[in-house]
C-alpha cells in the first residue's frame, strides 16, 4: 500500500502517474499528487494529453502546474530548466528508449545494438544533446566491460560526450558524463568530484549521479560520504537495477558484504541474467564464501561475456561439487587465459580472477599490465576487496602513488 511505501522511504507525499493511452501520435496520462499523513487522501489530479513530439516538454509542465498547487517556490535555475522546451520526432524518441532498454543487458550484442539505436537517431536529430550523452555512455560500457581496448572506446567517449556539452551545457547527465571520464579515464579524482557536484547542483535527484559519486568517495577513502550517497541513490530510485548494482559496489567497497549481497539478490529475483546484479553476486558470495552463489551467477556471466559453452558450464559444475570451488575455479582461469590470448579482456578483470583463484603473484603482473593499458577499473582497486591480499604489496602501493589513490 502507499502507506506501508511511504514509511518505508520516509515520505508522505507521492505523485503517481497513469497511461490512459498510447497511440502512434499522441499519450495521454493521468498524474495524481497523493497524501498518506495523516490519513491517505488525494490532494490533486489532473489529465494530460500531448502529441509524442512534444513529450520532453510534459514532466516541465507538470513540475510547474504541481508546484504552484501545492505552493513549492522554485529557484531561479529550476524555473530556468523548466522554461525550457524542446520538439522531438517521436521516431527518434522511441529509438532513445530502446537505446536504454539494451545498454543494461551488456552483452556484447546489446550493447552495439544500442549503438546502432542511437546512430540511428542522430541522423534524423543531430542536435539533441541527449543522444550523444547516450552513445558516450554505451562506448564507456562497452570499455569498461572488456569488449573493446582504450583505442577504440576513449575516442567515441569523448567525441560524443563534448558533442552533448556543446549542445546543452546545462544537462546533468553531460556533467555526470564527465565526472566519469574524470574518473574512469583521466585519474582526476579533484575534477572528477567537481563535475559530479554540478550534475547534483543541476538534479539533486539524479539518483546515477549519486551512486556513481558514491564510488568515487570509496576510492578516495571518504567512507561515511560515500555510504549516504549510496543510501540517498536507493531512496530517490528504489527499483532501479543500475542504481542497486552502483550502490551495491559502494556497500561492497566499504566492506559491507552482506548488504551487497542482499541488492545482487534484489536485482536477480526481477531478472536473473542481469550482467551488473551477477557480477555484484559473485563478488559478494566470493567474499563471504557462499561459493555455491558464486557458481549461479557464473551460469549467466560467463557464457555471456567470455563465450562459456554449455558443456564448459557443466564441467565446472561437477568439479565444483566433487572437489570445491578452487578447483572449480582452475578451470574457469584456465579458459579465460585461452580466451585472452585472442580477444581482448580487462586486465584488472584478469587480475581479480588470479586473486580468486589465489595467485597474487599473477594478480599483480595483471594490475600492472592495467596501469599501462589505463584500463578504466584502475581506480576501483583500493575499494575492490579482491584485492586485499596485494594491499599491502610495494608494488600495488607504486601504482597507487603513481595515480595518487588514496592507500586503504
Amino acid at each position: 500500500s502507499l502507506i506501508e511505501i511511504s514509511e518505508e522511504l520516509g515520505v508522505n507525499t507521492f505523485i503517481e502517474g497513469s497511461v490512459l493511452c498510447l497511440g502512434d501520435d499522441s499519450v495521454c496520462l493521468q498524474v495524481q499528487v497523493r497524501s498518506t499523513y495523516p490519513q491517505e487522501k488525494q490532494l490533486w489530479i489532473k489529465d494530460f494529453k500531448v502529441e509524442r513530439s512534444e513529450i520532453l516538454n510534459l514532466y516541465n509542465r507538470v513540475t510547474k502546474e504541481i508546484s504552484g498547487e501545492i505552493g513549492t517556490i522554485l529557484t531561479p535555475n529550476e524555473e530556468r530548466l523548466l522554461a525550457k522546451s524542446r520538439t522531438i520526432d517521436k521516431e527518434v524518441y522511441d529509438s532513445y528508449l530502446r537505446a536504454q532498454k539494451y545498454d543494461g543487458d551488456l552483452s556484447r550484442e546489446s550493447l552495439y545494438k544500442a549503438l546502432d539505436y542511437l546512430n540511428g537517431a542522430i541522423e534524423k536529430e543531430p542536435d539533441w544533446a541527449p543522444l550523444y550523452s547516450a552513445l558516450a555512455s554505451i562506448w564507456a560500457y562497452i570499455n569498461q566491460v572488456g569488449y573493446e581496448p582504450a583505442s577504440v572506446t576513449f575516442p567515441e567517449i569523448y567525441k560524443n560526450l563534448y558533442k552533448a556539452l556543446e549542445l546543452d551545457p546545462n544537462l546533468s547527465e553531460v556533467h555526470r558524463g564527465l565526472a566519469l571520464i574524470a574518473y574512469l579515464i583521466e585519474w582526476d579524482w579533484e575534477k572528477s568530484e567537481r563535475e559530479f557536484l554540478k550534475a547534483l547542483a543541476i538534479n539533486p535527484n539524479d539518483a546515477a549521479a549519486r551512486a556513481l559519486y558514491g564510488q568515487l568517495l570509496c576510492n578516495l577513502q571518504r567512507m561515511d560520504e560515500a555510504i549516504a550517497q549510496g543510501r540517498l541513490a536507493l531512496e530517490l530510485d528504489p527499483l532501479s537495477p543500475d542504481i542497486k548494482a552502483w550502490s551495491g559496489a559502494i556497500f561492497f567497497g566499504v566492506g559491507d558484504f552482506k548488504t551487497t549481497l542482499a541488492l545482487a539478490e534484489e536485482i536477480l529475483a526481477v531478472n536473473p541474467g542481469d550482467m551488473m546484479g551477477n557480477s555484484l553476486l559473485e563478488a559478494a558470495a566470493f567474499r563471504l564464501k557462499e561459493y555455491d552463489k558464486m557458481i549461479k551467477a557464473w551460469r549467466y556471466e560467463l557464457p555471456l561475456v567470455f563465450k562459456f559453452t554449455e558443456e564448459d558450464m557443466q564441467e565446472i559444475e561437477i568439479i565444483f561439487n566433487d572437489q570445491g570451488y578452487l578447483a572449480a575455479y582452475e578451470k574457469v582461469l584456465k579458459h579465460l587465459e585461452e580466451y585472452a590470448e585472442n580477444n581482448h579482456i580487462s586486465a584488472i578483470s584478469m587480475a581479480a580472477s588470479y586473486i580468486m583463484a589465489n595467485q597474487p603473484d599473477k594478480a599483480m603482473d595483471w594490475l600492472e599490465k592495467g596501469y599501462e593499458q589505463k584500463d578504466p577499473k584502475v581506480p576501483n582497486i583500493t575499494s575492490i576487496f579482491y584485492f586485499e591480499p596485494l594491499f599491502n604489496n610495494p608494488r600495488f602501493i607504486a601504482i597507487c602513488k603513481k595515480i595518487n589513490l588514496p592507500l586503504p
